[in-house]
């Protein structure tokens, strides 16, 4: 299970990411517009911390990846963390630019 984790971790924390913004985006439309500034740097706080730990997660993929015998799970680890970080940047580009 915990090779599972390591292979899944950059999508299950864009998976949080997503869940967390449509949460938030949800709220402020109900509260205020979805589009109010607050609102928005909540988003970008959310999207920032996944983003940082998907960063996180690809370093330390790729640096076992270099360091240990070849593993399939550790490229796999590092592609899951890469998609990871790139579909929640591509989803907070909206954010940034407020719409």
């Amino acid at each position: 299970m915990r090779r599972w984790l390591w292979m899944t971790g950059g999508l299950g924390l864009w998976a949080v990411a997503f869940s967390a913004l449509y949460a938030l985006s949800s709220l402020a439309d109900v509260v205020d517009r979805a589009d109010a500034l607050p609102w928005r740097m909540a988003g970008l706080a959310v999207s920032l911390a996944c983003a940082i730990g998907c960063l996180t997660l690809l370093v330390l993929a790729l640096r076992r990846r270099r360091t240990a015998p070849p593993s399939f799970v550790h490229d796999i680890a590092a592609l899951s963390a890469g998609l990871g970080l790139l579909a929640t940047l591509w989803q907070a580009l909206p954010t940034l630019i407020g719409y």
